[in-house]
């Protein structure tokens, strides 16, 4: 074959690549930076909030960084309003971390919701398991100031699709890099 119909196929492979790089990110941007529908403080113990689009959501913790949060003091709690059913909530398998220099956030559970009317509760009991309690009470951190301390309610996606960002990300900079090196390369690669 012609050495010109291998170069235009690899350089063809660079938008391609950059095109699956960046719907790759917004996936993974996406798990992020999902529309907050309720930030409550701790203080508080319930709040409502209405669900606008139906899909998955999730619980989210925003406090102070290096400071030990009370998760093992509360479980929350999603009432539908409209029939006050409990919605089943899913603990997060790859808790998603967003941080800057003094506050952090870090999902907790997943749960799909309907457009509706809801409230999110903080009841007794424990949102971690046994192990994680005794580690958290072993590391020597000083506990988060309760006023400074949020659990929100946040548009989400799956996390097969969170997680399938991560390998549309490599495979776009291996494609986009790939297509730009062999297409430059094609005269030696293919002669």
């Amino acid at each position: 074959m012609n050495i010109l119909f291998y170069r235009i196929f690899f350089f063809c492979l660079v938008p391609a690549g950059i095109f699956i790089l960046v719907k790759g990110i917004q996936l993974i941007s996406k798990a992020f930076n999902g529309v907050l529908l309720l930030a409550l403080p701790f203080t508080q113990k319930s709040g409502a909030f209405k669900v606008v689009q139906t899909g998955n959501h999730a619980i989210w913790q925003r406090g102070q960084l290096r400071r030990r949060t009370p998760v093992d003091e509360f479980r929350p709690q999603i009432v539908d309003l409209r029939n006050g059913d409990i919605l089943p909530l899913n603990k997060s398998v790859f808790t998603a971390r967003s941080n800057d220099f003094s506050t952090g956030r870090m999902e907790m559970f997943s749960f799909y919701a309907t457009k509706g009317k809801y409230e999110l509760q903080l009841v007794p009991g424990s949102s971690v398991s046994g192990l994680q309690k005794v580690l958290g009470k072993v590391v020597p951190l000083k506990m988060v100031d309760p006023e400074k301390y949020f659990i929100e309610i946040r548009e989400s996606q799956s996390q097969f699709l969170t997680m399938l960002g991560i390998p549309m990300i490599l495979l776009g900079v291996f494609t986009t890099i790939g297509g730009l090196v062999v297409g430059i390369l094609a005269h030696k690669i293919f002669a």
